[in-house]
């Protein structure tokens, strides 16, 4: 390089950069210091290694452990195929980018520049291809990067290339529903992809030309020696970098267009306000905006390419303005100007094709469309006989409530501090040739709550690997001092159904890793003596017999002790990914699971079944779910939903930890496109042993989402969806006493649904007008679980020209009775106790309801919760007793229903007034007195027994004295005639 003609000063306009020399780059200079500089380059390199070996080496062990373990399950395929489909999207992904920045690197060095010093020494200018494929690997760093985000595009990119019809098209432009579940997204992310590829290859290009000299040709002096030299350099690179850059600016605008007509789609899915999707102004106002826009913008991006040859800045700049103009105007002021003056003032009219359209997608997207509803036109008092008929297995009524039968598990039989109940389930068995819903809970293992001095890694990793057996009760099942009756209880386990394996090595609480098949045998439960042991037999976990692979789970896990145990040996395999939850996300993550899995028991073992859903955001017209709130936690935590199908049943063997997944319905497109991808991961539903399909239920998320969206989607017409005129909530009820009141829970329970000619196990919750000040029932819905009906919505409307009470209602009648009220007083303010009301169950009987409500008393130190009494209630009437089977007695007689004069625990209905008796008075006891005088001592007696019991905390003698004092004040109303 020498300096040009002129002041002597150097003319970096023109440098020939064509001969730089940049081999010595980087050499130690002759005469430094000897090794010096090798030396520092190798500790930094080494310096950089130890940096970024952790980087590389966590994520290679963790694919590594996990491939095994996708081994153990057969499942080794489907682990990969995320991965190779990852790594083949990086792949074109990266080459697109490569590919698409080598001729702009090429053009960008192809302008020759005039030569002003020649060096007769040098050799001939080199060539701009030459100098490309020497720059090449620079190209290299932006590509790895737009490679890396095309990776993350692998689910959608398999799902749009094995996409499965809907066979439903959009109103707006006829597109059948799979292409916005999965066409859209990919061309959504191929033009963000591609503007940022232009965007990045237009600034490389502009720095290849500012280096080659542009910038000379601004900022060097202008004398007159020099002023010849820069015109030129500007000459030789002003013409082709215009060209250059305009095609990009071009390719950048073209983009920008095919961005307002994706943009066309996105109106399907806009909230209007009054309804989702495109109303009148979307498509009178925004649409018409969006199809300029394009157009501007497309003409813009015509005039930029015409610039690369002919100059036409007039019209680029005259696109841009019009551009710019359209967008405030046409993509702004428009469209509010319509909706203010066009829509507002009559925006039902206005929106009502809109509203429908509204309606029967959402309906459609939330499987609604097919809800079975009726009116139902409620009677005050269920018949006898129909009472009879359906509550005469009281076992299978539902009493227990899941918040104080799992305290009372807990105590009962957790047996030892290592042993925790996590949830209870609800499901139905049958027993004696007669079918009864029954709830149930798993003894699982927990190892935090074992001794600190036992919490080494011998007992946490070999001895404690396993829960132990599960513990049932009907739900009606109750015994005299108020505990659960217990079908499956003890270890070993005892009662029915049988349970020939009970060892639980998955379940809901493993958390933690263990290895089996070592020298040290197992924990199995403890008896009299030594403590009893067992080895694990089945057919799960992965090998760690060798050195290498002992080696491999030590760095998984981050601990020594597995590498350097004495214990494993040539049988040992690690169990690891034991939680349910886990378990099935980490196996198949494009799937939606809900909150809880349950515990069946089958063919003398413990499985657990969970529900999984396939989702989408990309319905037409349907309305997003957004954020709603469960008591639980789970799935209404998502957000960015309008469509959901239960398409899928996983099971998992509680002991080995095998995995299945079975398809319940496969007219679902999202899983028809998911079983074409992974073949081998789900069986339908035929495959599915009998024994396992009889305990299939009635999905709760999904239950309580459609009944979320059906609150307001179940007005069909546009009027009425409007107008909100006949919105719905769920119904409150009251758990703990003198608590605030919260909305029911979805419960299962076995109920002969009007109409039918069985009983049948079913989820349901009742329902009530929307807002805060009004509580009668409006309707009721069911989710139905056994064939041919599973998978049903039934519903039942009430009559819109009377009262139905609803739980709340029914909640306020019972603290209204003053008899009731007491008792409530007296149960709560014992010492050391506290009252639960458990859920208030909407039961249909014939034509009319029951509502059931039990009572729990629960001790504050031994927390070990009694049913003490059971309230009972009609349209008419409310009574309580110590039993549902009183209850009834007190509710129903053998020639009919009882409707006596309002008694102790008795409330009529307000302003309903009280018929004749025309059931017997209650018949004296043995040994009881005749006379008036005789029943007062006796009621006094009684009284004061209950008064010394309640102060001694006996609960259970205090509910026996005050039904006999309840019996007396009886008797004394028939012989008084009051």
């Amino acid at each position: 390089m020498r300096n040009g003609p002129g002041d002597g000063g150097r003319d970096w306009g023109s440098i020939d950069w064509s001969n730089i020399d940049l081999s010595g780059f980087g050499r130690r200079r002759p005469g430094g210091p000897g090794g010096t500089g090798g030396r520092g380059t190798l500790v930094g390199i080494l310096v950089a290694a130890l940096f970024l070996l952790p980087l590389v080496v966590a994520p290679l062990i963790s694919f590594l452990t996990d491939l095994l373990w996708f081994r153990s399950l057969g499942l080794e395929n489907v682990y990969l195929l995320r991965f190779t489909a990852s790594f083949w999207a990086f792949v074109a992904f990266f080459l697109a980018f490569f590919v698409f920045a080598i001729p702009n690197l090429y053009f960008a060095l192809r302008p020759a520049l005039p030569r002003l010093v020649v060096d007769v020494s040098a050799g001939p200018r080199r060539s701009a291809l030459a100098t490309t494929l020497r720059l090449l690997p620079l190209l290299l760093v932006p590509s790895l990067f737009f490679g890396i985000a095309g990776a993350d595009l692998w689910d959608d990119l398999l799902r749009f290339m094995n996409a499965a019809p809907f066979g439903v098209s959009d109103p707006v432009f006829g597109r059948d529903v799979s292409f916005y579940f999965f066409t859209l997204p990919v061309l959504e992310f191929a033009r963000g992809w591609l503007i940022a590829a232009v965007l990045v290859a237009a600034a490389g290009v502009a720095l290849v030309y500012v280096v080659r000299g542009a910038i000379g040709v601004v900022s060097a002096p202008l004398s007159q020696a020099d002023l010849g030299a820069s015109a030129r350099t500007a000459l030789a690179l002003a013409r082709p970098a215009r060209a250059h850059l305009s095609i990009l600016g071009g390719l950048f605008l073209a983009l920008a267009a095919a961005g307002y007509v994706l943009d066309q789609y996105g109106l399907l899915f806009r909230d209007e306000g009054v309804l989702t999707g495109a109303g009148y102004t979307s498509l009178n106002a925004r649409l018409p905006a969006l199809t300029i826009l394009a157009v501007l913008v497309g003409v813009a991006a015509v005039a930029c390419f015409a610039n690369a040859f002919v100059r036409s800045l007039w019209l680029l700049g005259g696109a841009l303005g019009l551009w710019l103009v359209a967008t405030i105007l046409v993509g702004g002021i428009y469209p509010s100007l319509v909706e203010t003056i066009a829509v507002k003032p009559d925006q039902l009219n206005k929106e009502r094709p809109y509203i429908e359209r509204n309606i029967a997608a959402t309906r459609a997207a939330y499987g609604l469309a097919s809800v079975d509803e009726t009116l139902f036109p409620v009677v005050d008092t269920p018949k006898a006989e129909d009472a009879r008929r359906d509550l005469a297995d009281t076992a299978g009524v539902r009493l227990w409530d899941y918040r104080p039968l799992l305290d009372a598990y807990q105590q009962l039989q957790g047996l030892r501090q290592y042993y925790a109940f996590n949830d209870v389930d609800v499901d139905r068995y049958t027993s004696g040739g007669v079918e009864r819903p029954v709830m149930l809970s798993a003894r699982e293992l927990d190892q935090t709550k074992l001794p600190r001095e036992a919490q080494n890694w011998v007992n946490k990793h070999l001895y404690y690997t396993h829960g132990f057996g599960a513990v049932m009760t009907n739900v009606g099942a109750v015994t005299p001092e108020g505990l659960p009756g217990l079908s499956l209880r003890d270890i070993p386990v005892q009662g029915e159904p049988k349970i020939d394996q009970p060892r639980i090595y998955h379940g809901e609480l493993t958390k933690d890793y263990v290895i089996v098949g070592t020298s040290q045998a197992e924990f199995d439960f403890a008896q009299e003596g030594p403590d009893a042991t067992t080895r694990f037999t089945g057919a799960g976990g992965v090998g760690v017999s060798g050195l290498w692979d002992r080696l491999l789970f030590a760095l998984r896990f981050g601990d020594l002790n597995l590498l350097i145990t004495s214990q494993v040996g040539a049988e040992s395999r690690v169990l690891f990914h034991r939680q349910i939850s886990e378990r099935t996300q980490l196996i198949a993550p494009f799937l939606t699971y809900d909150r809880d899995p349950y515990l069946v028991v089958a063919d003398g073992k413990l499985w657990w079944m969970n529900d999984a859903y396939t989702t989408g955001t990309r319905y037409p017209y349907s309305k997003q779910l957004g954020v709603l709130r469960r008591t639980r936690g789970g799935l209404l935590g998502t957000t960015d939903l309008n469509y959901i199908r239960n398409s899928v049943k996983v099971v998992t063997d509680a002991y080995d930890g095998t995995v299945r997944y079975y398809i319940v319905d496969d007219t679902d497109p999202i899983v028809r496109t998911l079983q074409a991808i992974y073949p081998s991961l789900f069986h339908p539903i035929a495959e599915m042993p009998a024994a396992l399909r009889a305990h299939v239920r009635y999905p709760e998320d999904l239950f309580t989402i459609q009944t979320q969206i059906y609150l307001t989607y179940h007005m069909l017409e546009p009027d009425n969806f409007y107008n909100r005129g006949d919105a719905w909530k769920i119904a409150n009820e009251t758990f703990q006493q003198g608590g605030a009141k919260q909305p029911i829970e979805p419960y299962y329970v076995s109920a002969r649904l009007p109409g039918s000619d069985r009983k049948e196990f079913v989820l349901f919750v009742p329902l009530t007008p929307a807002g805060n000040d009004r509580d009668n029932m409006v309707a009721w819905i069911a989710g139905r679980a056994d064939p041919p009906e599973y998978g049903k919505l039934r519903v039942l409307r009430f009559p819109k020209d009377r009262t139905i009470y609803g739980p709340l209602q029914i909640e306020a009648r019972i603290e209204a009775d003053a008899t009731i009220r007491q008792q409530l007083t007296l149960l709560s303010t014992g010492r050391g106790a506290s009252l639960i009301r458990g859920n208030l169950l909407v039961l249909p009987v014939g034509d009319s309801f029951l509502y059931v409500e039990p009572l729990f008393v629960q001790a504050t130190e031994g927390r070990i919760p009694e049913l003490k009494r059971v309230i009972l209630a009609t349209q008419d009437r409310v009574v309580m007793d110590e039993t549902f089977e009183a209850g009834l007695a007190r509710l129903f007689g053998p020639a009919g229903p009882a409707t006596p004069a309002p008694g102790p625990g008795t409330t009529p209905a307000p302003g309903a007034t009280p018929r004749p008796a025309t059931s017997p008075a209650p018949s004296a006891r043995p040994g009881a007195p005749a006379d008036v005088n005789a029943l007062v001592r006796s009621a006094s007696e009684h009284y004061r027994l209950a008064q010394e019991a309640l102060r001694a905390g006996d609960f259970a003698a205090y509910g026996r004295e005050i039904k006999a004092l309840e019996d007396d004040l009886a008797r004394l109303r028939t012989a008084t005639g009051n």
